[in-house]
């Protein structure tokens, strides 16, 4: 199967050079580089740059209070925005090539040796991440806690990277909610099979992405499966980070949790997966 401009699959750049924009997704965003974040002035992921605290209603908020925060956050707004659009037609390319808080998780991964590595594919990702999400939209809302910024995955990767630069960011991680926050980053990141356990289970962001990436699956560039190809080998779920790939009966991938990442494509022995619009 070859992509949407005719070129054999081995020859797209976003498979090809795929280690190289995770690396520059980091470099890009967090310190001490924070290349592109540097330009207003910022070091990480809060204030001006947050892209997960403007939406949430918190108890006793007013509307001006609630818009406020869409203006005080504008870099992270201007951030999901972008990110939504563009996985409703391309997928979930923020996800699986640019997201800073999930590249060193998955290259990070790649170090551990697979004995110890945890594997989470048997966890209902879609079912969990709306759950959480859920929680995380809900709970400030009736006055019992916030998931925001104490439990971040936004401010806890940009911290970690900070840490020895940082006197206050390596202070952090001595704190309950910092070790709370390393935990998960390890357990979920580092040491979870593909190393995507976090951003399939916990990711607000990322949950919010899905969504899009399901909502323009009838029309949008996606990773698919040619049925007539396909012979359920089942050597794709095996490299799947986002266990997004079902072989029980005929092998379908689930758009909630599939990211571009192209892994299994590189495995799929009769290339039988795709990137590219539904056939019709």
């Amino acid at each position: 199967m070859k992509a949407d401009d005719g070129t054999p699959r081995a020859t797209s750049f976003w498979a090809q050079h795929r280690n190289l924009i995770l690396v520059l997704g980091i470099i890009l965003f967090l310190p001490p580089l924070a290349a592109i974040v540097q330009l207003t002035a910022d070091v990480n992921f809060c204030g001006r740059w947050c892209p997960r605290m403007f939406f949430v209603w918190r108890e006793g908020m007013t509307m001006t209070a609630y818009l406020m925060g869409f203006v005080r956050s504008y870099m992270g707004v201007a951030l999901v925005v972008s990110i939504l659009a563009t996985t409703l037609i391309f997928g979930r390319y923020w996800c699986s090539h640019l997201c800073p808080v999930a590249s060193p998780l998955e290259l990070g991964s790649r170090l551990v040796p697979s004995p110890l590595k945890l594997d989470f594919s048997n966890t209902p990702a879609p079912s969990f991440r709306y759950a959480y999400l859920s929680v995380y939209l809900i709970a400030p809302a009736i006055g019992i806690g916030s998931l925001c910024c104490n439990y971040c995955n936004f401010a806890a990767v940009p911290r970690l990277f900070a840490a020895p630069f940082s006197q206050g960011d390596l202070t952090y991680f001595l704190r309950f909610q910092g070790v709370v926050n390393l935990g998960l980053l390890l357990f979920l990141g580092v040491f979870a099979k593909g190393g995507r356990a976090y951003c399939n289970l916990l990711c607000p962001i990322g949950a919010l992405d899905a969504l899009s990436n399901r909502i323009g699956a009838k029309f949008g560039r996606r990773i698919r499966i040619e049925p007539t190809e396909c012979t359920n080998c089942g050597e794709c779920s095996k490299v799947c980070p986002t266990w997004a790939i079902d072989t029980q009966g005929d092998t379908t991938i689930n758009q909630l949790s599939c990211m571009p990442c192209r892994l299994c494509q590189g495995v799929c022995p009769t290339e039988a997966i795709y990137y590219g619009k539904p056939a019709r």
